[in-house]
């Protein structure tokens, strides 16, 4: 019985291998922005893994990445959400992107998933049911040992077969499987611009209270040119005591994050 478990897990590391040496695998995500609203944003997400590494984003920005590294030196608007590059050990980098700089903050993720008997079909895969409690969140996750890659979406990974599903009990948060491709455009992982600062946790959060606190302060000391026009196009000089208060208003509605214990404290708007 030993020597049949231990030809069962050497086939399963084999096939794993296999499967996991460079992939994309896409995902839908929608989330609440808000937690009390209604209201929903989607965003396609890719997971790329590249041996033990693995990084998960956007699709836009993973496009304006593959036309930089066959040369575009223009502008082009990419999306930064959501970034995270998952390494071995457990250790994962998440990016924020505020203003003009870039932070990293790398944690070791512990996931204590409990695997459930509870089995269901999705996307003609066989799936099982597999639970977490993480930073403030309860999820559900639904994973196949049919694509036998012990990863997911965002920072997710350590069930025996790829997630394919995967929801909070808000229903804030939901990932959907949507496909894979066994090669994809190699890029290196970290190529972001600007390079990122290495950051903790506390100190992260004082970049987000200074910025609520302030967010045009670039602007107002000149560091950062723009114009303001007005419907007619004509130059106007800007009130940033009236943007300052929206963009805190923003902020203060908008700060339902994915890690919800993770929530910046904001103190009232202007």
């Amino acid at each position: 019985m030993r020597n049949r478990i231990l030809i069962l897990n050497m086939l399963f590391f084999i096939i794993q291998n296999l499967y996991s040496q460079n992939m994309r695998i896409n995902y839908d995500m929608t989330y609440k922005e808000d937690s009390l609203s209604s209201e929903s944003v989607t965003k396609k997400m890719v997971l790329l893994i590249h041996g033990e590494e693995s990084k998960f984003y956007t699709e836009k920005q993973y496009k304006v990445d593959s036309l930089r590294s066959n040369g575009l030196k223009g502008f082009a608007v990419g999306d930064n959400s959501f970034m995270v590059i998952k390494k071995p050990q457990n250790s994962a980098s998440k990016y924020y992107f505020v203003f003009r700089d870039n932070y990293k903050l790398t944690e070791s993720e512990k996931l204590n998933w409990k695997i459930e008997k509870e089995t269901t079909k999705k996307n003609n895969y066989t799936c099982q049911k597999a639970t977490l409690n993480y930073k403030g969140r309860s999820w559900e996750a639904w994973f196949t040992q049919e694509i036998p890659i012990q990863e997911g979406p965002y920072i997710f990974k350590g069930l025996p077969g790829l997630i394919v599903y995967m929801k909070d009990a808000t229903n804030s948060y939901e990932f959907s499987f949507t496909g894979l491709k066994k090669n994809y455009h190699l890029l290196e992982f970290e190529n972001m611009q600007p390079r990122p600062i290495e950051i903790s946790k506390e100190k992260l959060d004082k970049v987000f209270l200074d910025y609520f606190n302030d967010p045009y302060r670039e602007m107002r000391s000149g560091n950062v040119k723009a114009k303001f026009k007005d419907e007619k196009g004509n130059d106007i000089e800007p009130n940033f005591k009236e943007m300052t208060k929206n963009t805190q208003d923003d902020l203060i509605k908008n700060n339902n994050p994915i890690e919800l214990t993770n929530a910046v404290k904001y103190p009232k708007s202007l």
